[in-house]
């Protein structure tokens, strides 16, 4: 027996259904179609019957023909031509009037011998349908009615034959379609299941082309059968194939298992080699620390004793080689500097300390460390700042003084001449943030694009054609990673024998008051200056100072334009006269401070060199003042105002407001701290008393009443806290506002310590203007007008920042020397306690220790030594290891003894001993 394939069974089995279904559903709508059609006739049939019969009854009751046959006439026109004839008849079937006479008009009657009609009857023939309807005359109500006959409407039939043939052609035809829709489905969906399974049967036939373990299915069976067959026999195959991979993956399995144990003694070989590595990077950190603890302590003797001698009477030939062998010791200072930095960066252990700063004096003091590496070489060095830059900004001073120091001293280094440019601007990222961006432009030696590629990896600058300039690139290294670690960008822009401009970016806060104390800028609105500057950069640098001062400045800058200013006759108040000289040009300035003099009231001079000695020579040329270029602001702004401050002393004399009738109480267990607090708090307030630890403080409160209290945290006996909560529980000072004062603010304190009661954080080093505010805050209290300080002549030392230890001491020349004296006098035996602590490995006492110098450090102007006791600190509240810190405490033993040393010199010991004649 022939077996049909697979896609003529799935074809058949489409279609015949189909097929069935269509034929049935044809025949029974025909039947309702027909049915339909002939209930509509005889509807229509009665509807045109009925209502004739009632309308002829009265002319058959009448015998008026005329009329009956004008009513069957029109109602057989009307229906035409459904309607073969109307015939009225008589009770006994005789015709009466008819309106179509035919001859088989007889069949219209009531065949037999029926009984008289009733009702109304419908004959259905095969072409033709009758509806018999009787006519009846309505006589009185109580008078049964009378018969006059009947009325026989013969309708054709040929609609019904017509809508059943219709009816029957649309059956046949939605069969047919019905037919070609299902057999092109089946059709397709037989393709469609068709062809995988014959792709299937190919690949089962390809398997059996291989050299696999199956056998051939017969021709004669069904694909399914075939399929089926296949699928069993690659079952089997792959049966087989898995216990054969079965026992390819146990032999791989064990050859894996030898290696993943060989791979475990390599891993552990590896953290072997970690640890060692890590402990070899940290001798190698112990190794920089100890080296450059060693290096500096000869360093620091060879620097003191070179001091020393440059102060004695030298030949010019002795004189020469001690100032060489003082660059070269400085110079090998910082580079040991940078090393242990960079040893630090290297173990992420560069702490950042920010700080509320004054930008503008941070660069000023930067730039000035500069001027003298650019005044040897005949540079021009500038600095020049944009003025919608915010001035009071958070930033870690020191860090970002040493990026710029490293990065402006390799472009003096490498340029041999022109000019150094430092431009400073800022974007402003949000209310209380903004982008820092500065610039050093040079016109050295540039760089080529392979070194540019190296120079932040410690290749630095390559020798030149006449191997003039090296550099070893550490500097650079340190300034990137500084850079990045205070989420800043660096880079370079360069191209050889044109220059470079190394740039970097820095994001910071800022911060919402002034830091820099005022200037006298009142005193200078509105005058009119004369300024004369050859130089480009230097000439916009200042220029720009001065008009955001609100000077009317006239610039000028070649002779020409001098001479054509002084031509016009006008008369100004200041010259700002700027020049680069030598010895030989004396003469040359005289005469220009001449040709100024009659036009103006006063007469100042700009001059690159930073000798006191030359610039008092050329102020005996008829300048009033000689600063040196790049000008710092606040000493620009002094000189510029100096004539004017005796005409205003009188009304600075009345402003200055009288002390509060205040009562406050000072809580701190340093001397140093308690007497420089006391110091700027008399001249606010009118009383104030002193307490060495907080039992001191609870006993003094529960005696007096205080305005306000500032209290120390870490004290012996009892600390601030504590102290604290006993002064609030007491009924006599409950409502003082207690200030907290600590010299470590760690993130976190402020919040905490207000949880904890107190009314408001303040952090070491306080200065007058800190005080101030805090007062304003919490009471009532007028600010002092802010006077002009003459400085005092300062020895030279690394370790002391003058200018820092005059704004500690509210800039009081006495008070900041006496500080400095009293740390001097204290340090020895703090040292020793931190030294003895460190020894026999107790963290407890040494963080102590630390914290307690840390805070002698807050109002003594010796920020290298802060910063070192700060971060020490730091990272033994963080619990880090003894171990860890050695390179802190070997560079705190270098500072301290060169702190002691500077502290114990002639100068510094005359200084301290008779500080009222330096005022």
């Amino acid at each position: 027996m022939t077996t049909l394939a697979l896609h003529h069974r799935v074809l058949l089995l489409i279609v015949a259904p189909t097929f069935l279904i269509s034929a049935l559903l044809g025949w029974y709508f025909t039947q309702a179609r027909t049915q339909d059609v002939r209930h509509f006739l005889e509807q229509q049939a009665s509807n045109i019957a009925e209502p004739l019969a009632l309308a002829s009854a009265e002319a058959l009751a009448q015998n008026n023909q005329y009329m009956l046959g004008q009513l069957l006439d029109v109602s057989h026109r009307k229906n035409s031509p459904l309607v073969k004839s109307i015939t009225v008849f008589d009770p006994q079937h005789q015709l009466i009037a008819t309106s179509n006479h035919y001859p088989g008009i007889h069949q219209l009657t009531l065949q037999g011998n029926k009984a008289p009609l009733q009702f109304t009857e419908l004959e259905s023939a095969a072409n033709w349908l009758i509806i018999r309807t009787p006519i009846w005359q309505q006589a009185e109500p109580e008078v049964a009615p009378q018969q006059l006959g009947y009325l026989a409407v013969r309708l054709q039939r040929d609609s019904l034959i017509l809508a059943r043939q219709s009816s029957i052609l649309t059956s046949v035809l939605a069969v047919l379609a019905a037919l070609l829709l299902s057999t092109v489905l089946g059709w397709l969906a037989s393709r469609t299941i068709n062809r995988p399974i014959q792709q299937m049967l190919q690949l089962i036939q390809q398997a059996q082309s291989l050299s696999l373990p199956m056998k051939s299915s017969s021709e004669q069976s069904s694909e399914l059968q075939q399929l089926t067959q296949g699928i069993e026999q690659l079952i089997t195959c792959c049966q087989e194939l898995q216990d054969d991979m079965q026992h390819q993956v146990e032999q791989a399995t064990a050859d894996l298992q030898q290696s993943m144990e060989q791979l475990e003694v390599q891993s552990i070989e590896l953290e072997l080699g970690k640890r060692k590595a890590m402990e070899e990077n940290r001798q190698k950190t112990e190794f920089l620390a100890k080296m450059s603890h060693e290096l500096r302590t000869p360093l620091n003797g060879v620097l003191g004793f070179t001091r020393q001698l440059l102060k004695t009477q030298l030949s010019a030939s002795q004189f020469d080689y001690l100032q060489t062998i003082q660059k070269s010791a400085n110079s090998l200072l910082v580079l040991v500097n940078d090393v242990l930095d960079f040893a630090r960066l290297e173990e992420g252990r560069m702490p950042l300390n920010q700080q509320p700063v004054s930008l503008r004096e941070l660069l000023d003091d930067a730039t000035e460390l500069l001027a003298a590496q650019a005044f040897e070489k005949q540079l021009e060095l500038a600095l020049i700042v944009d003025p919608s830059c915010p001035d009071d900004i958070v930033v870690d001073a020191t860090r970002l003084t040493q990026v710029l120091m490293n990065i402006a001293g390799n472009a003096i280094k490498f340029t041999d001449r022109g000019s150094v440019l430092i431009r400073v601007r800022a974007s402003i990222l949000s209310e209380h943030q903004l982008s820092l961006h500065i610039s050093v432009q040079d016109t050295g030696i540039g760089l080529t694009e392979e070194q540019q590629q190296q120079v932040f990896r410690g290749s630095g600058h390559q020798k030149t054609n006449i191997g003039k300039h090296t550099g070893a690139g550490l500097g650079l290294m340190i300034s990137q990673k500084l850079v990045h670690a205070m989420s800043g960008h660096i880079g370079v822009d360069s191209q050889a024998g044109k220059g470079a401009t190394f740039w970097f970016t820095l994001e910071c806060k800022r911060h919402p008051t002034t830091v820099a104390e005022p200037l006298p800028l009142e005193l200078l609105d509105g005058k009119r200056l004369l300024y004369f500057e050859p130089q480009q950069y230097s000439r916009e640098a200042c220029s720009n100072l001065l008009l955001s001062w609100g000077l009317n400045v006239t610039l000028c800058a070649t002779q020409a334009q001098l001479q054509q200013a002084l031509a016009h006759q006008q008369h100004y108040d200041f010259a700002l006269l700027g020049r680069t000289l030598s010895l030989h040009q004396l003469n040359q300035i005289q005469e220009l401070v001449q040709r100024v003099r009659p036009q103006c009231d006063h007469c100042f001079l700009l001059v690159n060199t930073l000798s006191p000695h030359l610039r008092e020579a050329i102020q005996l040329s008829g300048a009033d003042a000689c600063l040196s270029k790049p000008v710092h602001h606040r000493k620009l702004a002094l000189v510029l105002a100096q004539p004017y401050v005796q005409q205003v002393s009188i009304h600075a004399v009345a402003l200055k407001p009288a002390k509060a009738n205040l009562r406050v109480l000072v809580v701190d267990d340093n001397e140093a701290n308690l007497k420089l607090i006391h110091t700027l708090l008399s001249e606010l307030v009118l009383h104030v008393d002193t307490a060495v630890h907080g039992a001191e403080a609870w006993h003094k409160a529960t005696q007096h009443l205080y305005d306000m209290i500032f209290m120390d945290i870490n004290m012996p006996v009892m600390d601030g806290v504590e102290a604290c909560h006993k002064i609030q529980q007491s009924s006599l000072n409950e409502q003082t506002p207690v200030i907290a004062v600590t010299a470590h603010a760690v993130a976190g304190e402020r919040e905490r310590l207000l949880q904890l009661g107190f009314a408001d954080f303040l952090s070491k080093p306080l200065d007058e203007y800190m005080l101030q505010l805090t007062l304003q805050e919490h009471l009532t209290l007028s600010k002092p007008s802010a006077q002009l300080r003459q400085e005092p002549a300062i020895p030279h030392s690394n370790y002391i920042d003058w200018s820092l230890s005059l704004q500690r001491a509210g800039g009081k020349a006495e008070l900041a020397l006496e500080m400095l004296q009293m740390l001097c006098n204290s340090l020895p035996e703090s040292y020793q306690h931190i030294e003895n602590a460190w020894q026999q490995r107790d963290a407890e006492q040494l963080l102590h220790h630390v914290h307690k110098l840390h805070g002698a450090t807050c109002y003594s102007g010796v920020p290298q030594l802060k910063q070192l006791t700060e971060q020490l600190e730091t990272q033994l509240k963080r619990g880090q290891s003894l171990e860890l810190l050695e390179p802190e405490m070997l560079e705190l033993a270098d500072v301290v003894q060169g702190l002691l040393q500077d502290l114990a010199g002639t100068e510094w010991q005359q200084l301290v001993a008779t500080p009222e004649r330096q005022v």
